[in-house]
């Protein structure tokens, strides 16, 4: 999970910087939303959430020539959801309103004595660019209204699909003439369309607004449409109300209450409306009304907790399967990627798709030539639908792809998945040496993926105790680019403080199969933390057997990994010192048979799989989901409208405090 989440914020963060700061998207907006959504489920199921991570950001860093400017008051983004059912549970009886999402950039405009004085970008939700020259050239903007008071409007710089299909046709012909004087093949003429047209109506306002030169927002009939005035007015209905007497363009919107009100009705009506108008919009948003009432939810570091995003569904297509290959990711498993005819979904082209497993492989049945239907999962990550042919000729690879040695299909998570068999499998090295310096592992700080990787081509790593002879390389690290005395001497002294450590971080560190952190703390406590203990059951296998969530499979699995380890292994557990198993006043045992969920924003512990180490420290456990199992609820905000709160609360279980749990942990009572 550590490297998907690694991979999920650097992809993340690339496409930031090049939809914000270059005003071009290298994915579709439904795209971009299916990755953050996926991050954000793993961050809260792991508790591992790095500084860079976009859900701790808003918006976009400032690069441009464009003056910074700091908001008034923080410009959040949006909380969201895939299901109409959740906007029911939000309105919850309290009076909403349901208004267009709309496609565009996120723009604050600031008039004083009845005049536009300051214009700015959301940015990064604090601190954003002033583009005041630029609104002014907007087409429906009132360049002064009738109030000497400083008033504040909030909304979007759109552009509407008339016009965005005007421009694009315009570049269009371009293209063609270029290709008629440069005699370009057909492929090369689309080739030159897709990278000169815009692939969404908010990529071109974008680029239009953030522009120096105010003729360009002029030219393409840039629009503002208000959304919010953030004060002076105790609702949002009034505010709109105020901003069309001040001659403002306001988005749609219809007023609803989930006890009285039908929410696909209202919808239908929005959607409606901007087909009519020609509004670029990808979803619709629920607002409580009452903004006091709004503003004391209070917000988390990414979003406020007065509105829900709804986004719309998927677009499908039929295309033809070419091939399928088998991707190894960095723990051996060989993952099968569907390839395909190239087909625009949502605005973008897509020819790949992952099959997940082995299981969902053979579900589908597939042959090269076959019609397949593609989707973009809530309209974000390519997905193949169904094979409308089924002529089912392709078949499991034996041989790994990246070694050559054989594969074979083991049982996971009740799914089939396949592996290659090789331990020294070059594509296996990476992910392995990754794993062992982690947080929950061996905890060596400095040695990141790329360092991982520069250190196996110059040969300094070719197995996980090489980890321990990098010192005898410490002059050759200070001559390499990239790498100073400090950050050497900094991971060297990680390295050496790492060789103090817990029974259970080191079986981690081994990367048996199926056997993940939560195994590896229970192995660890059945040994008492004695390393003498656990050679001593792997030589024997049957005592592991018995320990909850191992079982007969994975006591298999860890014997076969130690008939083929069973002396690197023992002399790699020479390069440590193991502590006592870790105890609480005299028992680890205080919270045996409790189950917790942890949601929310943390402030005493340093984050999530810090406090779920505490509470598996003293016999509890942690989980995803609330069911009817779940005994606490760990949330700072108790009062929270969120689902996790609501169902916790409509299945009478407790919802409870960092603090509470901190005294909990000190008081060994519940």
């Amino acid at each position: 999970m550590k490297e998907r989440i690694q991979y999920l914020v650097k992809q993340l963060n690339i496409y930031r910087n090049a939809y914000y700061n270059e005003s071009k998207s290298l994915v579709s907006d439904y795209e971009y939303d299916e990755l953050y959504d996926e991050l954000e489920k793993l961050e809260n199921e792991t508790g591992i959430i790095y500084s860079n991570s976009p859900t701790q950001s808003v918006g976009y860093e400032v690069v441009s020539k464009l003056q910074k400017v700091k908001h008034s008051h923080p410009m959040m983004s949006l909380d969201k959801t895939k299901l109409t059912n959740d906007l029911v549970e939000f309105s919850n009886g309290r009076d909403c309103v349901l208004s267009l999402k709309m496609d565009g950039l996120t723009t604050l405009i600031t008039y004083d004595f009845g005049r536009v004085i300051q214009a700015e970008t959301r940015g990064n939700g604090l601190i954003g660019e002033v583009i005041t020259h630029n609104v002014k050239a907007f087409e429906n903007l009132p360049y002064t209204i009738h109030t000497s008071s400083k008033f504040e409007f909030e909304g979007e710089s759109i552009i509407l699909l008339d016009d965005f299909n005007r421009i694009n046709n315009k570049i269009i012909n371009e293209c063609h003439e270029i290709a008629k004087k440069n005699k370009l093949s057909p492929e090369e003429l689309d080739e030159l369309i897709d990278e000169k047209t815009y692939k969404t109506p908010r990529n071109l306002a974008s680029g239009s607004v953030r522009q120096l030169n105010s003729e360009v927002a002029k030219d393409r009939h840039v629009k503002f449409v208000v959304w919010k005035v953030p004060y002076g007015v105790a609702s949002y209905t009034s505010g709109f109300k105020l901003a069309k007497q001040m001659g403002f363009e306001v988005v749609p919107y219809v007023t609803y209450n989930s006890k009285t009100d039908n929410i696909d009705e209202k919808i239908d009506i929005l959607i409606s409306i901007a087909k009519e108008k020609g509004y670029p919009i990808d979803g619709i948003v629920c607002t409580y009304n009452d903004i006091k009432f709004g503003k004391n939810l209070g917000m988390t570091s990414h979003h406020a907790r007065n509105a829900i995003a709804y986004k719309f569904y998927d677009e499908e297509n039929v295309t033809t399967l070419t091939t399928v290959e088998w991707s190894m990711g960095k723990t051996g498993q060989l993952t099968p990627v569907a390839v395909f005819k190239d087909t625009v979904i949502d605005g973008t082209t897509v020819n790949r798709a992952s099959l997940h497993n082995v299981s969902v492989f053979k579900s589908f049945e597939l042959g090269v030539g076959d019609e397949i239907t593609v989707y973009k999962s809530n309209m974000i990550i390519p997905q193949v639908r169904d094979n409308l042919s089924r002529s089912g000729t392709l078949t499991i690879p034996n041989t790994c792809s990246i070694c050559g040695e054989q594969t074979q299909v083991i049982k996971e998570n009740e799914s089939e998945v396949l592996v290659c068999t090789n331990p020294n499998c070059p594509g296996k090295l990476l992910g392995k040496i990754s794993h062992a310096v982690s947080r929950n592992a061996l905890n060596i700080d400095g040695l990141s993926d790329a360092t991982i990787e520069k250190f196996i081509s110059l040969g300094w790593l070719k197995s996980i105790s090489d980890i321990y002879s990098l010192k005898k390389y410490e002059k050759n690290m200070k001559s390499l680019s990239g790498f100073g005395k400090k950050s050497v001497d900094k991971l060297l002294a990680s390295i050496e403080i790492s060789r103090k450590t817990e029974l259970n971080r080191f079986i981690n560190a081994l990367s048996i199969p199926m056997i993940g952190n939560t195994a590896s703390k229970s192995i660890a406590k059945y040994c008492d933390g004695s390393v003498e203990k656990f050679f001593a059951g792997m030589d024997e296998k049957l005592p592991y057997i018995n320990i909850e969530g191992i079982g007969t499979q994975r006591a298999d699995i860890m014997h076969d990994f130690w008939s083929n380890h069973k002396e690197e292994v023992k002399l790699f557990s020479k390069e440590f010192i193991f502590e006592e198993l870790e105890t609480i006043n005299g028992t680890s045992s205080s919270l045996d048979g409790l189950n917790f969920v942890i949601t929310g924003s943390l402030n005493e512990f340093e984050n999530r799989d810090a406090a779920k180490y505490e509470i598996e420290k003293h016999g509890g456990k942690v989980v995803g989901s609330i069911s009817s199992r779940t005994n606490f609820l760990v949330n700072n905000d108790v009062n929270s409208t969120s689902s996790k709160n609501t169902k916790a609360k409509s299945l009478g279980i407790p919802i409870i405090s960092e603090k509470e749990l901190i005294s909990m942990l000190n008081s060994n009572t519940i």
